[in-house]
């Protein structure tokens, strides 16, 4: 009898250490997983690569409109524009504009010739957006103002010679106009600061001074003066003197 009882007791306790030692060891692989995870958790937080954060100056820009360069083919227009712009922490963008125009459209008024010149600047702000590390967009709204003067010669002839020819020159100097414009700018980096891209602009007329007997037709700048609203593409190179 107590020879069973001690087999018993010895089977029982075995058996206890058994399972006591089995859930030591499942908690220690437990906790040892989880330690390992925590390291390895850790370890990627130290390895990840920090946020850049931008400069509150973050770049400096010179921008040139090349695609006014068709000018020099065409005998109705010839332009030029350059630019400027800053960013600061690579997201708020200032943009300055200054260009020359000289407008000479064929047919703008019947029986007379024009001449449009002048020139104009642009001021913006905006809002870029990084798409990958070559590839950007810019939003801006912008403020345009001209300064130009226009001339011409109207000649209205009697083919019967019932009537005398009528010759009546004009010039007009210091005519100012403003208007307001939405662009949206799109570029790609081809070479360290050196971009290349676009802009769609949507200009809208503010004011400017009409004049009689025939009024303005075209405005540096601006254009038509019939359109309340004209849209246009410009295309440009720039170089950024980036400070990240």
């Amino acid at each position: 009898m107590v020879v069973r009882r001690i087999i018993l007791f010895i089977f029982s306790g075995l058996t206890l250490w058994s399972l006591s030692s089995r859930a030591q060891e499942s908690l220690d692989s437990l906790t040892t997983q989880t330690a390992d995870s925590l390291a390895v958790s850790t370890l990627e937080k130290e390895v990840e690569e920090p946020k850049e954060i931008m400069p509150f100056f973050s770049s400096a820009s010179f921008i040139y409109d090349y695609g006014k360069l068709a000018g020099l083919f065409l005998k109705t227009e010839m332009k030029q524009e350059v630019g400027a712009q800053i960013e600061f922490w690579n997201r708020l963008v200032l943009v300055g504009e200054f260009g020359t125009a000289k407008l000479e459209p064929n047919g703008a008024y019947q029986n007379a010739n024009y001449i449009s010149e002048g020139w104009y600047y642009r001021a913006g702000i905006g809002y870029k957006y990084d798409m990958n590390p070559k590839n950007n967009f810019a939003l801006t709204l912008r403020y345009g103002q001209s300064f130009y003067g226009d001339k011409g010669r109207v000649e209205i002839f009697s083919k019967s010679g019932i009537h005398d020819d009528y010759v009546e020159p004009f010039n007009r100097e210091n005519n100012t106009a403003y208007w307001y414009e939405v662009v949206l700018s799109s570029e790609k980096k081809i070479w360290k600061g050196l971009y290349t891209g676009f802009h769609m602009r949507l200009r809208v007329m503010g004011y400017y001074e009409q004049q009689q007997p025939l009024d303005v037709y075209s405005i540096p700048g601006y254009g038509r003066t019939f359109d309340n609203t004209i849209p246009a593409i410009n295309l440009y190179l720039k170089y950024a003197f980036e400070m990240f």
